[in-house]
C-alpha cells in the first residue's frame, strides 16, 4: 500500500514539473504579452498671434483635441479664445449640445489651452477682445460637417478672414490641418511626449501620399516629404528641441502656398 502511494506520488509530481516546462516553452516561444496601448486623441496646435489665430481653420475628426498656445501679445493686451456661444454673450455657432468654451484673458507667452471636440458639427470662436479685427477661428469636425454654415453676423473683418466650411472641406482645410499637425508635434515633444509625437508624424507619413493636399504640392511635395523624413529621423534620435522648431517652420512654409485663402 505504501509503495503504490508513494509512485501515485511520483507520478503527480512528474505530471507537474511536465506541465511547468511545458508552460515555459509556450512563454518563451511566444514572449510575453504585449500591454494594451492607450489610444490618445491626436493633438492639434493653434498658435495665437497678434490678430489672428495660426491656421485660422481646422477640420478634425471627432475626439481630436485642440491646443491654442500663447506666441504673441506685443500691446500686452492678451487674447481669449472664446466659443460663440450665448453663455459668451454672441450667437450660438457651435453645434447644438456642445460644451462651449473660454479661455478668459491669456496674456503670459506660452500660455495654452486645450478643448477636446467630441461632436461632429462647426465650431467658430473668437478673441473677445479684437473679434472686430477679424481675430475668429473655425473649426470643422466629421465629415458630415453642414456647409450651411454662414459668415453672416460676423464682424465685417471676421467674414474676410474666416475660412469657408467648403474651403475646410478641401485642400485648403488639409493644408491648415497638416500646419496645425507639426505645431501638435513640437508641442508634444515640449512636454516629453515623443512617443504621441512620433505616432501622430507616422500616421499622417501614412495617409499624406494619397490626399489632395500631396497632389496639390506639387514641385514642393518632395521637399515636404523630406522634411517630414527629418522630423521623424529628429524624434528617434533625441535631437535639441532646437532642430525639431526649425523643421517644424520649414515644414510649414512649404504648405504656405496652398494654405493662403
Amino acid at each position: 500500500m505504501c509503495y503504490t502511494l508513494t509512485m501515485d506520488r511520483w507520478i503527480a509530481l512528474l505530471a507537474g514539473l511536465l506541465a511547468l516546462i511545458v508552460g515555459v516553452l509556450l512563454f518563451w516561444l511566444r514572449g510575453p504579452t504585449p500591454p494594451v496601448a492607450e489610444t490618445a486623441p491626436r493633438v492639434f496646435v493653434v498658435e495665437i498671434r497678434d490678430h489672428y489665430f495660426d491656421p485660422p481653420g481646422l477640420s478634425l475628426r471627432p475626439g481630436d483635441r485642440v491646443i491654442w498656445v500663447l506666441k504673441e501679445n506685443a500691446q500686452g493686451d492678451g487674447h481669449t479664445v472664446t466659443a460663440y456661444h450665448p453663455s459668451q454673450d454672441r450667437p450660438l455657432r457651435i453645434p447644438p449640445g456642445a460644451p462651449p468654451w473660454n479661455s478668459g484673458l491669456m496674456t503670459q507667452i506660452g500660455q495654452s489651452y486645450s478643448y477636446l471636440f467630441a461632436l461632429p458639427g462647426v465650431y467658430d470662436y473668437l478673441c473677445v477682445l479684437h473679434e472686430q479685427q477679424g481675430m475668429v477661428g473655425r473649426v470643422r469636425v466629421g465629415s458630415a460637417a453642414s456647409s450651411s454654415a454662414t459668415e453672416q453676423g460676423l464682424p465685417a473683418a471676421a467674414q474676410s478672414s474666416i475660412p469657408t466650411v467648403d474651403e475646410l472641406s478641401g485642400v485648403v482645410g488639409e493644408a491648415f490641418t497638416a500646419m496645425a499637425l507639426l505645431q501638435g508635434i513640437e508641442y508634444l515633444v515640449q512636454q516629453s511626449q515623443t512617443a504621441q509625437a512620433l505616432r501622430q508624424l507616422r500616421d499622417f507619413q501614412g495617409v499624406f501620399p494619397q490626399s489632395a493636399l500631396a497632389a496639390a504640392l506639387g514641385s514642393v511635395r518632395e521637399q515636404f516629404e523630406n522634411r517630414l523624413s527629418v522630423l521623424e529621423a529628429l524624434l528617434n534620435r533625441g535631437a535639441p528641441m532646437s532642430a525639431v522648431t526649425q523643421t517644424v517652420s520649414q515644414a510649414k512654409a512649404l504648405l504656405e502656398s496652398v494654405a493662403k485663402l
